[in-house]
């Protein structure tokens, strides 16, 4: 008797132990695919949020583009994340916002005091903010503002804080905490059921360590904010000082293991006043039985229910090895996927299970990918990586690449990121141009300068540079107001784009400045016939905004020598420029050479030779 009653105990034990160690496992599981999630959201929404300011940081540092009201209506300022963007001075005052009325001075905050005291904090996101005129409260992403290497002031865009956690709180139970918390200890956005809050501090050290405490020992964490305990997940979100939480509250998460636990108790006792009907215990343990085999099926719907539900492509990667011994061949085959991933590689999802992942992706590198799902296995930590498809259906696409570790394989959550590549270097790109004219800016000009010396020094050809300056254009802007005076301009990058070959680029560097770089430059002869054409061609009145106007051209050019750099090259052109200028204007002026008279047109030998040859003259 007293031997059926240990037994029945320690059976008794085994199966709660089992099932509990098995419930809280899943739900870390389902909270770390949550928070991993959550991260990755938060990862876009401020990344998002920082192309906006620095798009904001470039124009208001130069002092040109649109307002910031123009690109808010053209939805250049992610309105669905921002709740208004405004710019202050180096002092604090608000000069432009997007908002309606808001506090004159923000000095006294401390994110802007940051800004203003570390030079090398380019930005950052701060703890909430209320607006004291407004009342409106976010979460202020700033970015210093430089002029001339100093402090300029800050452009800030203030993030809705719900944005953050309330989409995903949505689609949980009503205890569980959906929460971005900074590395300061203070939480940006915390939403447990329809509730949002922020503010709560927290120590952030101690947090992490009762959660991998917690972990270990499998047991809840007792919350500091509101003293429940909950099954907790904290992701750190890449690139930011932030972490994404998630946390099921144990007594609502765990409630099918306490009725459960109850039952089996309650089977239990029974048993051990009934030892002798051991059939009717055998048939209860059964019927538990069943019960857990139901469990594990809504646990796989569930799954099922989540792959379905993501937006991304998700494809769980099992490691097979040929053998058992620890060298063995090591291979990886696709255990299951959802709709979207099985779209992506191009088949139906029926035909996925079982198949090596090289035969359904064969854009990515196996062995790194093996290498790195080993790797997470071990270490329980997700990887990530982005690729660029060069085969199959994807080629040419960007791909991001999540692998969430598994006991014996990794999900591998896929995003195609091609529109993200693609803004980026539109981004790039737009920097690098000038918006009046079309050419290229002072930057670009920089860069081409570069790679054009460059590749001169590997070769034997020839490369000039023109520095031009238009003589009397203030007054085109004093007679004809600015509107005619950006009108000449165009004009002028018009027809010197017009006197060049394709190969050679213009650039304006700013106000009536304007280079040239001409790779494969020929001969002196030949630099100086194409020079006086440009003064030629520029000699002609222009069309400002009324009547004609003239802006004659004062140029100065430099033959590169070998192993000069761009600056010196740069400081010649420029400085036989000013030579033009003080030669009497509408000319050129050879480095090197004293300036003289305005040069006539080359003679009947240069007709179909040189520079002659290409522009027909």
């Amino acid at each position: 008797m007293a031997l059926v009653l240990s037994v029945i105990a320690f059976e008794t034990h085994r199966v709660l132990s089992s099932e509990y160690r098995r419930q809280v496992h899943g739900l870390w599981e389902t909270a770390d695919r949550t928070a991993e999630q959550l991260a990755i959201r938060t990862a876009e929404v401020f990344d998002r949020v920082r192309q906006s300011t620095r798009l904001m940081g470039y124009l208001q540092e130069r002092r040109a583009g649109p307002t910031l009201r123009e690109l808010n209506a053209h939805g250049v300022l992610a309105p669905d994340l921002l709740q208004f963007v405004y710019v202050t001075d180096a002092e604090g005052f608000v000069l432009e916002t997007t908002g309606p009325l808001m506090a004159d001075n923000v000095a006294d905050e401390d994110f802007f005091k940051r800004h203003r005291q570390a030079a090398e904090l380019d930005a950052a996101i701060a703890p909430v903010w209320a607006d004291p005129i407004g009342g409106r409260q976010g979460i202020p992403v700033t970015r210093r503002l430089q002029r001339n290497g100093r402090f300029d002031g800050i452009v800030t865009a203030m993030v809705e804080p719900s944005a953050l956690s309330v989409p995903y709180a949505r689609l949980q139970a009503s205890g569980t905490v959906v929460g971005i918390l900074g590395e300061d200890g203070i939480y940006r956005s915390r939403t447990v059921g329809t509730r949002s809050t922020f503010g709560e501090r927290l120590d952030v050290a101690e947090l992490l360590a009762r959660v991998q405490q917690a972990r270990s020992a499998a047991v809840p964490t007792i919350s500091r904010v509101d003293g429940v305990a909950r099954i907790t997940s904290v992701v750190k979100v890449q690139r930011y000082p932030l972490y994404a939480i998630v946390a099921y509250a144990a007594d609502e998460a765990l409630a099918g293991y306490g009725a459960m636990r109850r039952a089996t108790l309650a089977q239990a006792g029974f048993a051990a006043l009934a030892v002798l009907a051991v059939g009717s215990f055998l048939l209860r343990l059964a019927t538990n039985l069943d019960l857990s085999r139901a469990r594990s099926r809504k646990a796989d719907a569930a799954l099922r229910a989540t792959l379905d539900g993501s937006l991304d492509a998700v494809v769980i990667v099992e490691i097979r090895r040929d053998g058992t011994h620890p060298a063995a061949a090591t291979r990886l085959v696709a255990a299951d996927c959802n709709a979207r991933a099985a779209a992506m590689m191009g088949c139906r999802r029926e035909e996925v299970p079982g198949r090596p992942l090289w035969e359904l992706m064969p854009s990515m590198p196996m062995a790194r990918l093996l290498r790195l799902i080993e790797r997470g296995v071990r270490t329980r930590r997700p990887r990530s990586v982005e690729v660029r498809a060069r085969e199959g259906r994807l080629a040419g696409r960007w791909l991001h690449h999540r692998l969430v570790p598994l006991d014996d394989g990794a999900a591998l959550i896929t995003r195609d990121i091609t529109e993200h590549k693609s803004a980026e270097a539109a981004l790039a790109a737009q920097a690098r141009v000038d918006p009046l004219t079309a050419l290229l800016n002072r930057r670009g000009f920089e860069e081409r300068l570069r790679e054009a010396l460059a590749r001169a020094a590997r070769s034997t050809q020839t490369l000039a540079l023109f520095y031009l300056d238009l003589d009397g254009f203030k007054q085109i802007n004093d007679r004809y107001g600015h509107a005619g005076g950006d009108r000449v301009l165009v004009e002028v990058a018009r027809r010197l784009q017009a006197a060049l070959r394709v190969t050679d680029t213009v650039s304006r560097l700013g106000g009536d400045e304007f280079t040239v770089i001409l790779e494969g430059a020929g001969t002196v002869d030949q630099v100086q016939d194409l020079a006086q054409r440009v003064v030629d061609v520029l000699r002609a009145p222009h069309a400002a905004s009324v009547g004609q106007a003239l802006a004659t051209p004062s140029i100065g050019v430099a033959l590169w020598r070998r192993g000069e750099d761009a600056d010196a090259l740069c400081a010649r052109a420029d400085a036989a420029m000013y030579a033009a200028k003080s030669a009497g204007k509408s000319r050129f002026v050879l480095d090197g050479e004293a300036a003289g008279a305005p040069r006539t047109a080359p003679d009947a030998a240069m007709e179909t030779t040189g520079w002659s040859r290409w522009f027909g003259r």
